[in-house]
């Protein structure tokens, strides 16, 4: 049987009797979203069904409950500042200690949570956006805005052809300027209006140019209907006590706004599951902020895991099957084995020391071109504990070995098809060895199943052909240059171009050094080839900015020659020479890292 609540309705009742499931996902709409739900509603459009779990009494108390959320911050990353507290990016947990009085019948949401907490947020709440380019931690760049419409919009047409937006919704800072063609008003108001009052008679009282007060006492008569009087939120009630069943529904829906994820699927599974007997705990609430706090553990690497990653990880760690990301691998057996994982402490420590291994190696998101390749570390740190102090001879080495494994494997895009295997072959290699990284029986498996392993002569070719400035893999490739230095320690380097790319436009090179255009051509396409670049610290670049190659050269000790492959001949310095400079210089480049690995070749 079909029920309907009216917006108002559904609104006052959220976090009292309306609240959302443990297996529900996060909120993940942004305002455009917001603004586009609202105009549907305004133009009479259906906005879908919702789908309400109804319990009363002991399972209502029993079963776990979250908030939906009112202030939405878009980003966990955010300043520790008061005025923050009380913004939500994930949706808070509803304790005990929290003493809520709810009521002995509760409705919990199933489907429709996206669509309630942005009436909510647009309605009672606010949206905080981060400024373009802004720094994360600093405060004066998030913005709090709420939720506002143009009275005047209408009746001249779409505001917006492309999206069909009818109404101009807009989320501003409190108290917006008005102009000649925009009345901003302050959607959350029309929840203060009495039903009793004629809306006509408070337009009057609006600060609106008379031929104009018409259209908007229309707009603002729209906007109280559709959230008062118009019971837009149809929903079909479900009154099982049956988690399994619940689950089930909850797996099998995927329409009215933004699709499940597997992921949000495999946590909501997890999240059901770990929520049974003595050892309840919320797999949601742990593995979210656990995957918040990974991200902000070195902020300034970017780092975007996902609930997926973790998940993964767990399944590597906890079971025996080949820990592929599909439901069938998450039954309750193996979702026991996870948490048992979860629980015992060490989980969460291997993957951070991991993550502080590959920052100390240079790496940073843009690098690691798979989250998967973090996975066999980890779960190697989980095993065997090794020491990977880099003053002792045993951790040097054992980061040599790991350090050489990750490399090659982002490099030679290991994980781009069938990571699965992979990752199952690098569990049973860990498994068996006793206590040094496995790298050689890693690389004898991958090999078993076609994978490209290691650097030989024609891998070192196609990647020196291929891999270019902009190329996720440049920084690994020249990192290999400096090996000895990013093994034992984290140095910062930047990318810079040998010969300035300012320099290497083909009209400059035609009009200042009389280079040929077809000759000026081929150097503005090499520009970019690995073969000009190279890895300098933040002093040495600042030093270097702009300067011509056969310049900045001669400020530098041989010791930077060696360093970085620079042919030994002051000829290839001068600009005319530049493509012979990068055939020289790629030539070494490649004798480097042959010989810098020779006792990895049999690898």
């Amino acid at each position: 049987m079909t029920q309907s609540w009216s917006i108002s309705q559904a609104v006052d009742r959220l976090n009292h009797s309306i609240l959302l499931p443990a297996i529900q996902r996060e909120f993940v709409w942004g305002s455009d979203q917001i603004i586009r739900l609202f105009d549907s509603l305004m133009q009479g459009y259906p906005i879908g069904s919702f789908l309400v779990w109804h319990l009363n009494g002991e399972d209502a108390n029993d079963e776990m409950k979250y908030q939906f959320i009112q202030h939405y911050i878009e980003d966990s990353v955010h300043p520790d500042e008061p005025e923050f507290e009380q913004m939500r990016h994930h949706n808070k947990k509803i304790r005990e200690e929290d003493e809520l009085e709810l009521p002995s019948e509760q409705d919990l949401i199933l489907d429709g949570q996206q669509r309630l907490t942005a009436f909510y947020i647009g309605l009672k709440g606010t949206f905080t956006e981060k400024r373009k380019y802004a720094q994360r931690k600093n405060p004066d760049a998030w913005n709090q805005k709420r939720l506002y419409l143009n009275l005047l919009s209408g009746d001249d047409g779409p505001v917006d052809d492309e999206l069909g937006l009818e109404y101009e919704f807009a989320f501003k800072k409190p108290e917006p300027a008005n102009s000649d063609g925009a009345y901003w008003y302050r959607v959350g108001k029309v929840l203060e209006i009495d039903p009793a009052d004629d809306i006509m008679d408070i337009a009057e009282e609006l600060d609106i140019e008379d031929e104009y007060r018409w259209t908007a006492g229309k707009t603002l008569k729209k906007l109280f209907d559709v959230v008062h009087n118009d019971d837009v939120i149809q929903y079909h009630e479900e009154n099982t006590s049956d988690r399994e069943r619940v689950l089930d529904i909850f797996i099998r829906m995927n329409d009215g706004g933004t699709p499940l994820s597997k992921s949000e699927i495999l946590l909501s599974m997890a999240t059901a599951r770990w929520g049974e007997g003595d050892n309840a705990l919320d797999a949601r609430e742990q593995i979210t902020t656990f995957v918040d706090n990974l991200n902000n553990r070195h902020s300034d690497k970017s780092f975007k895991f996902g609930i997926d990653f973790v998940l993964k990880a767990l399944l590597m760690y906890g079971t025996e099957t080949i820990p592929q990301y599909r439901i069938g691998n998450f039954s309750n057996e193996n979702l026991d084995r996870m948490q048992e994982v979860w629980d015992g402490g060490n989980f969460q420590d291997s993957i951070k020391r991991a993550l502080d291994l590959i920052v100390e190696f240079g790496l940073d998101d843009r690098s690691l071109t798979s989250h998967n390749a973090l996975i066999p570390i980890a779960y190697y740190i989980y095993r065997h504990d090794p020491s990977l102090d880099w003053t002792s001879q045993t951790g040097l080495e054992m980061r040599r070995r790991i350090h050489y494994w990750l490399t090659s494997a982002l490099l030679n895009g290991t994980f781009n098809s069938r990571p699965d295997e992979v990752l199952d072959d690098a569990r049973e290699a860990i498994n068996q060895t006793d206590g040094e990284f496995p790298l050689e029986e890693i690389h004898y498996k991958m090999r078993g199943r076609g994978k490209v392993v290691g650097f030989s002569e024609d891998v070192l070719d196609t990647l020196l052909e291929e891999t270019t400035y902009r190329s996720q893999k440049s920084f690994l490739l020249l990192s290999l240059l400096h090996f000895g230095e990013t093994v034992r320690r984290g140095i910062e380097y930047e990318q810079d171009h040998i010969f300035p790319r300012n320099q290497l436009d083909a009209d400059k090179l035609v009009e200042e050094h009389g280079i040929s255009r077809v000759r000026a051509e081929q150097y503005e396409e090499a520009k970019d080839r690995i073969a000009n670049l190279q890895l300098l610290t933040d002093e040495e670049n600042a030093q270097k900015q702009e300067m011509p190659f056969h310049e900045w050269i001669t400020t530098r000790t041989e010791d930077y020659r060696e360093r970085h492959c620079i042919p030994n001949d002051d000829e290839l310095y001068q600009i005319d020479n530049f493509i012979e400079f990068l055939d020289q210089r790629e030539t070494l480049i490649r004798d480097r890292i042959t010989s810098t690995f020779e006792d990895f070749s049999g690898t």
